[in-house]
């Protein structure tokens, strides 16, 4: 995986970082995901991991907890799903935190990347950002897996969504959570309860990278049709969707 080269914008200014990952049967990824986590070059003490097992029935939890250290905490939901857990997640979170990032536990983030949101956020010095997301790249690489990421990027950049990674503003958190009650489309109304507060940005990177998994094994065609169909609909019709976990 190629990196960007990091240059430095905006004096030593750093913001405080919480990276919240909801992990459900998650062995196969999550060491990975926080070993590139540890990698990240930033100051250690300026961000915190907080890993959400929730309902595994493999090792997760015990993969997990081996990178447990200063900065990374790992916890396990007493309730099944992912909003359950990214709430849970918001309630561990460090009072000193800025800004919040949701990531999926299949989600690499390269050593430049909160150096890179850093500058970003730290330009914003009118306080217009509330919430945002990034630019993604696949795992394993094609340019077929290349030409639909690239896809998915401008519509998450026009319509103001997100796949795989949202960003807040910490100080939103007790305001903003994830509606437990909808197994798909909470991310949608996340990103939407989150812009009644601010603008929508979206971060043009090469440092984020994700799992092409359940493209590969449900379909191209029919996860784009499947994720964008269910978010048009009121919300007691959006949740007799159920979102099909593909590990």
């Amino acid at each position: 995986m190629e990196s960007k080269i990091f240059t430095k914008i905006g004096g030593d200014k750093k913001l405080f970082f919480s990276i919240v990952i909801p992990a459900h049967n998650e062995a196969l990824y999550i060491a990975h995901t926080l070993k590139k986590i540890g990698l990240l070059e930033y100051p250690k003490d300026l961000y915190e991991v907080i890993v959400i097992e929730n309902g595994s029935k493999d090792d997760t939890y015990n993969i997990a907890k081996k990178f447990e250290s200063e900065n990374t905490h790992i916890f396990t939901s007493p309730k099944k799903g992912v909003s359950p857990a990214k709430n849970l997640g918001i309630e561990k979170i460090s009072p000193k935190s800025e800004w919040t990032i949701f990531l999926d536990a299949d989600t690499i983030l390269e050593k430049y990347f909160l150096n890179n949101l850093n500058n970003l956020l730290i330009k914003d010095i009118n306080n217009i950002y509330s919430v945002g997301t990034t630019q993604i790249n696949p795992i394993p690489f094609s340019k077929k897996a290349q030409h639909w990421f690239r896809f998915y990027d401008i519509g998450h950049k026009f319509t103001k969504t997100s796949y795989a990674i949202q960003i807040i503003k910490s100080s939103l958190l007790d305001r903003v959570r994830f509606n437990e009650d909808l197994d798909m489309g909470e991310d949608l109304k996340f990103l939407k309860d989150a812009q009644k507060f601010g603008k929508f940005f979206f971060l043009d990177t090469n440092e984020v990278y994700t799992s092409t998994r359940r493209f590969e094994k449900f379909g191209w065609w029919k996860l784009f049709i499947y994720w964008n169909i269910p978010p048009l609909l009121p919300n007691f019709l959006k949740k007799r969707f159920v979102y099909k976990v593909i590990r």
